[in-house]
């Protein structure tokens, strides 16, 4: 019976530290950088004085994998090409992932078109897009370090453009799409919802270089983001003007 008991106390003293006083080290837990609890909000004011709100509203799973989508309101009515504006993301354990699929897609449909619309004007013109993967944007790596560089996107999105619906006037196009980003500074940022004392100033690079009938256009557009670990994008800035944070409310993130 001795033994017994012997026994089946180094078993508790492996397993709990039978009959000792030390206090297991504390497990260390990622911190949710990116909010993703269903129900949290951000408001912004725009450089035209206008306000709106997003708010992350639901999940979708594509490819075995579940975003958070978002909603804004008023609706996004999609006047500029901003890949930097998520509508889904998802948080891995060091990284922010934007699916940029939708954004790419309406890109290439609306955009296409435009390029041959004054030596087509009268004809109607389709677009037909060759299948991909959906595409996601890497926002962010964590932790992030001023000088840190990353490629955030390098696709390519290859097509045709067919006229009067007839398959023997089909031209080809490519559009290949790529973002760069980097961690320029990091420190204070004040904004109207609040003082934080740890923001990463992001800054991002897209490159758009589309060819069509043989001739390559290359388009580039500058955008800088503040962003602050816990509370999510809080200001940002881009040639068409910006945003700033005004007030926002977290909730409780939804266990997978």
């Amino acid at each position: 019976m001795r033994l017994i008991l012997f026994t089946a106390c180094g078993i508790l003293l492996l397993l709990f530290g039978c009959g000792s006083d030390e206090t297991p080290e504390p497990i260390e837990v990622v911190p949710n950088y990116f909010p993703d609890g269903i129900g949290t909000r951000w408001v912004y004011l725009h450089s035209d004085g206008s306000q709106g709100t997003t708010e992350v509203n639901d999940e979708i799973n594509i490819d075995g994998k579940n975003y958070r989508t978002l909603k804004e309101t008023p609706p996004n009515e999609k006047t500029d090409f901003n890949l930097l504006k998520p509508i889904s993301y998802w948080v891995t354990e060091n990284q922010i992932l934007f699916a940029v699929g939708g954004e790419v897609d309406h890109y290439v449909q609306n955009e296409i078109p435009a390029l041959v619309q004054d030596d087509l004007a009268g004809l109607d013109v389709r677009v037909i897009v060759e299948p991909v993967s959906p595409p996601e944007l890497v926002f962010l790596h964590f932790p992030s370090s001023p000088s840190f560089q990353w490629n955030a996107l390098n696709m390519k999105v290859n097509g045709s453009i067919m006229l009067q619906n007839l398959a023997l006037l089909q031209f080809p196009f490519e559009v290949v799409i790529r973002v760069t980003g980097e961690v320029v500074a990091e420190g204070p940022l004040e904004t109207p919802a609040g003082n934080f004392e740890n923001a990463y100033q992001l800054e991002y690079q897209t490159e758009i270089t589309q060819t069509l009938f043989s001739e390559t256009e290359t388009i580039a557009h500058r955008q800088t983001i503040w962003f602050v670990p816990y509370v999510g994008i809080a200001k940002s800035e881009n040639e068409l003007g910006g945003s700033e944070l005004i007030a926002y409310s977290l909730a409780q993130g939804v266990e997978e």
